[in-house]
């Protein structure tokens, strides 16, 4: 995302990669919440997470919608660039994990 950003002519890719991002995070932070809980976690770092599931749902809406429809409707030339940002994010993050899966099973 850093990448993006520090290009202004990647702008929408930062902005697909916001908007993947968000809409992906509610999911995560609730299992960190559950399994804070089951470790028996402190209620306020459980709560942490447990707020970020609301939260994150409410940012998912803003930057899909708002942020990103709000260029594309000024710059739907941009659209390519948003799906590409979007996609890069996804895929980092499958990339990530297919990592982390391959060292802990060594």
């Amino acid at each position: 995302m850093s990448l993006f950003g520090l290009n202004r002519r990647l702008r929408g890719a930062s902005l697909g990669f916001l908007a993947a991002f968000e809409a992906t995070s509610s999911t995560p932070s609730r299992r960190m919440a559950a399994g804070l809980e089951r470790l028996g976690f402190p209620a306020s770092m459980v709560g942490y997470y447990t707020e970020h599931v609301e939260a994150d749902a409410v940012h998912e809406q803003l930057a899909v919608r708002t942020i990103c429809g709000a260029l594309l409707e000024e710059e739907p030339e941009l659209h390519d660039d948003v799906y590409f940002g979007a996609w890069t994010s996804l895929d980092l993050e499958d990339r990530y994990a297919a990592r982390m899966l391959e060292q802990w099973a060594a």
